[in-house]
């Protein structure tokens, strides 16, 4: 009995129990199937960061250009208010001074962002030099307000605290004129304006570069994640053939006397194989899925999100491709556009920048580049061209202003004031977009609705 009893004893130590088998594999294949579920759900809040990250890049940048549209706003109310003594040109600078706020407002915007310190920096000296372009504004308006003889007590309260130079008091009308404008035009109000523009742009490039960093780090994360996924799916197919393997050489073996036809049985494999297409298609559909995201994240970064059209990020890197003698830049206003959204909301003034995108898409070429640069101001790129299609291009302008002017689907009237500079202009500057920006400010100071041409 005690050999028996021994015997039996070696064979259970020398056997395998089959079920305590099958349930550690399945364990096993359970916990190799929960973690590549995480690294999915992972892959995709990667994804998520990711747009997040474009979104608040989008955000920040629109709050650049509404710094840089607000300071030059102010500047031509100002200007406005100094060669014409219109009130309601003073009323205007200091509702945007104090009311509207939007350079105040794009601080903020930057303010919210993580890891932006240096784009916020920039923003700053844009926003300490606008601040000091705003006195020296302020001091040539009260000039321009004594020059015409205007009651102090109608002066906006910000204007009455402006006490001029007793010297000034002296001058003549005319001379205190021409005085607050050359305070306005001189050198210091140009390198303030300069310095504006410069730190906005660096602001932007910087953003730019900080969100690009944050990217390419999830970008890389994501990479990991699909390395891992990887190798989980590996190693779950590796678990499953040693599954089968398993079932083949202790179950079907054994048996192999007594029910051959069992024993033989290759539907197995065949399932299995069948199982793990099925979960490969699935993490195509996953792959799939992430390239789509991506996909959509490179275009939200280079779209403007109303319109569709190339947003600000993307004309600032086309504009090297600008200086080359057989490139144009055109600058497009929408004249009086404020007026739109304040008499009819912005929901019309929404419909009306679609509208105009919408035109300039039809009346272009395929091969150029049209941009939102702004709030109401677009950005044309047109390559191979040169001052030989002038006329062609006044043609182009002329026909958008017609339609324009007789919108469809109730749309109020409008016009495009546009300045224009060939790549082969006469007396060109270094800044391409410069000389058609002087071309734009020359337009609208002639007669809205024109185009000039530098």
């Amino acid at each position: 009995m005690d050999g028996k009893s021994t015997a039996r004893n070696r064979e259970k130590r020398d056997g395998i129990d089959l079920g305590r088998f099958h349930i550690a594999a399945v364990m096993i294949f359970a916990v190799l199937d929960f973690v590549l579920l995480l690294s999915v759900f992972s892959a995709g809040r990667a994804c998520t960061r990711a747009e997040e990250a474009a979104e608040r890049c989008i955000t920040a940048q629109q709050a650049a250009m509404d710094m840089q549209a607000a300071s030059d706003y102010l500047s031509e109310q100002a200007r406005a208010f100094i060669a014409t003594g219109d009130p309601k040109r003073a009323e205007q600078f200091f509702e945007e001074a104090y009311v509207t706020r939007r350079r105040e407002r794009a601080l903020e915007e930057f303010e919210g962002l993580p890891d932006s310190s240096s784009a916020r920096s920039c923003l700053s000296a844009a926003m300490d030099a606008s601040n000091g372009l705003f006195e020296i504004e302020c001091r040539a308006m009260r000039l321009a307000a004594e020059s015409y003889g205007l009651d102090p007590s109608d002066y906006p309260e910000a204007l009455r605290d402006v006490q001029p130079e007793a010297a000034d008091l002296r001058l003549s009308s005319e001379e205190q004129r021409n005085k607050a404008l050359a305070m306005v035009s001189d050198e210091t109000c140009q390198r303030l304006r300069d310095e504006i523009g410069k730190n906005i742009s660096l602001s932007m490039e910087m953003l730019m570069e900080e969100t690009r960093a944050r990217q390419a780090e999830s970008a890389a994360r994501l990479q990991r994640l699909i390395r891992r996924e990887e190798i989980l799916t590996v190693a779950m197919l590796i678990l499953a053939l040693i599954l089968v393997l398993s079932t083949a050489l202790l179950v079907t073996r054994p048996l192999k006397s007594y029910v051959c036809h069992i024993r033989r049985e290759e539907t197995l494999p065949e399932e299995g194989a069948g199982e793990l297409r099925l979960l490969a298609r699935a993490y195509n559909q996953m792959w799939q899925q992430n390239l789509r995201r991506r996909e959509l994240l490179r275009y939200d970064a280079t779209h403007d999100a109303l319109t569709g059209v190339f947003n600000r990020g993307v004309f600032e890197k086309l504009r090297s491709r600008c200086s080359g003698r057989d490139s144009t830049l055109l600058i497009l206003d929408i004249d009086r556009f404020k007026a739109i959204n304040d008499q009819n909301g912005h929901d019309v003034g929404d419909r009306v920048l679609c509208y105009v995108a919408a035109l300039l898409q039809e009346n272009f070429r395929a091969e150029d580049y049209i941009c939102r640069i702004g709030g109401d101001e677009f950005a044309v790129i047109m390559v191979h061209t040169g001052s030989a299609l002038r006329a062609a291009v006044e043609n182009k302008i002329r026909r958008i202003n017609e339609l324009l002017r007789t919108p469809e689907d109730g749309l109020p009237p409008v016009s495009l004031s546009v300045g224009v500079a060939f790549g082969d202009r006469g007396n060109p500057t270094d800044d391409i977009f410069k000389d058609a920006d002087t071309a734009l400010y020359r337009t609208k100071s002639v007669r809205l609705g024109g185009c000039e041409f530098y």
